[in-house]
């Protein structure tokens, strides 16, 4: 079987999403689908094993917390196909998507839902190649949203275009914020948006003035630095920030005094 798309799914408490969503995707001809068990502890292995055989299971058992990023870097890793579907347990593919993805595909070119929803803002379809070549999700990335803006720049930066596929495509399981923040320590879905696209926007200052990508554990403690900003400030108080403090570079001359310090300094202000 020639396969040309590679559903990637990563379930966590979130079988009963599953139970609706996955009979959509398991039987689209020429495609394969995955489905990353993390740690689930509905056991999504077993029913998946049970009623969809021909799926493929990653399964995660080291990790009692949860990372959408990883897990579907780990599912990007088991996929055969050039193409890659990042959609979540809780999307729905109407009949068109496939047929679409086929007629209306680039090379270099990653597709998005269009009008963009949060619902379905994670949910595109990528080159593996391109994916592959930027490194995938960043799994310094935890809680809720982030990983998915992060992608989508990096991707664009490597010169990866963006298009978009309609919207009706995709239905949408709608559900309170408590099912998306619950294997998550921040409960509060926005505050940790803030604090991710925080650690975006340093992340992306800081490779530039260094001049090199941060590596893997220099981005976990930039992301810990970045939450800890943004969640150190009382709900409801204005101007959450975050400071990050630069390397001196030696060659600079300094008073035996004092030291001059060097600092990028972040803040969400209320739009007025």
């Amino acid at each position: 079987m020639t396969v040309d798309l590679s559903f990637i799914t990563v379930c966590k408490g979130r079988l009963e999403h599953l139970k609706q969503t996955l009979p959509l995707r398991a039987p689209q001809a020429d495609t394969e689908c995955i489905v990353v068990d993390y740690a689930c502890p509905q056991g999504t292995r077993r029913w998946v094993k049970e009623h969809f055989p021909q799926v493929k299971i990653v399964a995660v058992d080291d990790d009692s917390g949860f990372s959408t990023a990883r897990g579907r870097n780990l599912g990007a890793l088991a996929a055969t196909s050039s193409r890659l579907c990042f959609v979540d347990a809780d999307v729905k593919l109407r009949d068109g998507f496939v047929p679409w993805v086929r007629e209306h595909w680039q090379p270099r070119h990653y597709y998005r839902a269009v009008p963009a929803d949060h619902d379905i803002w994670g949910t595109h379809v990528c080159p593996a190649d391109d994916f592959a070549a930027i490194g995938g999700y960043d799994e310094a990335i935890r809680g809720w949203g982030g990983e998915d803006d992060d992608l989508y720049i990096r991707l664009e930066n490597f010169g990866c275009c963006q298009s978009g596929f309609p919207a009706s495509l995709l239905d949408p399981i709608r559900h309170g914020d408590a099912e998306r923040v619950a294997f998550y320590d921040v409960k509060d879905r926005w505050a940790s948006h803030r604090a991710g696209q925080v650690y975006l926007a340093a992340k992306t200052d800081l490779a530039r003035i260094l001049g090199r990508a941060l590596s893997l554990e220099e981005r976990k403690h930039l992301f810990g630095e970045a939450q800890r900003g943004v969640l150190a400030v009382p709900a409801g108080a204005p101007n959450p920030s975050l400071e990050v403090t630069l390397p001196t570079d030696p060659r600079v001359p300094s008073d035996p005094d004092w030291v001059l310090e060097h600092k990028l300094i972040y803040r969400f202000a209320r739009r007025t």
